[in-house]
């Protein structure tokens, strides 16, 4: 004798739908969110200085900094750099040079809203205490503080030959638009469809609209298409560093550059770590969600 279906057995359903994609919203959001919130949320100098001392340890500058200064004046102009209007700036405590700093940090995220004018000062942090190093687009200058990571500088230079050389490296430059502060604007898209979607396996396409066809698409594909999302940001990350390399090369030892090397070979993996945890996260959100629907599917049969 079948069991009859209760009159409530839908909202149970709905219900568990709803905790099913929650818990995989959760899973497959949070290395995105914990990426945004340590980008956007407000930088101090004492987070600066913290952020410093990590980056000190982990990426030990190979060179003193007045053998880098010099050096990298000498690819600029041999670069072809200068030509093209790209200029050098050391960070250090004058006045001056921090005045400087702070134009070219609101220049590249404007003032026109609170937005920009967060990200401008967050910038300034954390350039100020040398917490990182940069191409500024807007500004056409390479940034690196005289006291850490100024070793960076041949890599940054070698995000400027990319910003500034033939169409492939200035469209793969563009490309990280994809991505900003590490995090792929595919990824909640991606599984928002997968969660939310519901492919109709039994719907001829034929009779599917483009519309249907399309989330199809990203909702089996959703794991791939964020991975896919992060080649931009990390082939370019990779070209910036072997162009930075390349150009530098002949003006260090080769024990100076062996180490330079592995700075910037660690300092990539960190955006390919970045990109393996959200597309991960995106993965297994899916699975839980997945799990969570078939498990209550079970139970109702």
């Amino acid at each position: 004798m079948v069991k009859p279906v209760s009159s409530n057995q839908p909202n149970k359903d709905v219900l568990r739908t709803c905790e099913a994609n929650t818990a995989g919203l959760a899973v497959g959001l949070a290395a995105p969110c914990y990426l945004v919130h340590d980008n956007v949320g407000k930088w101090t100098s004492q987070k600066a200085k913290e952020y410093a001392e990590v980056f000190k340890t982990f990426l030990p500058d190979a060179d003193t900094f007045e053998h880098t200064k010099v050096t990298a004046e000498k690819v600029l102009e041999e670069s072809g750099l200068r030509r093209k209007g790209i200029k050098l700036h050391f960070v250090d405590e004058t006045k001056s040079n921090l005045e400087h700093l702070k134009d070219l940090c609101f220049k590249e995220t404007g003032v026109k809203n609170a937005f920009g004018r967060r990200m401008g000062n967050n910038y300034f942090e954390m350039f100020k205490e040398g917490a990182n190093a940069a191409y500024f687009p807007e500004g056409k200058e390479c940034v690196a503080h005289s006291k850490s990571l100024y070793g960076n500088i041949y890599h940054e230079m070698g995000h400027a030959m990319n910003a500034t050389g033939n169409i492939f490296s200035k469209a793969l430059f563009k490309a990280r638009a994809i991505t900003p502060f590490g995090v792929s604007i595919v990824a909640p898209i991606a599984l928002g469809a997968a969660l939310f979607h519901n492919v109709d396996k039994n719907k001829p396409k034929e009779q599917k609209s483009f519309s249907e066809k399309t989330l199809d698409f990203v909702a089996n594909h959703a794991t791939a298409l964020t991975a896919a999302s992060y080649i931009p940001i990390v082939a370019e990350e990779g070209l910036a560093s072997i162009r930075g390399l390349k150009a530098v090369k002949k003006h260090l030892s080769p024990d100076i550059y062996s180490k330079t090397a592995k700075n910037f070979a660690k300092a990539w993996g960190t955006y390919a770590a970045a990109a393996v945890a959200v597309t991960i996260g995106v993965q297994a959100g899916i699975w839980i969600a997945d799990k969570i629907k078939n498990n209550s599917a079970h139970k109702n049969v």
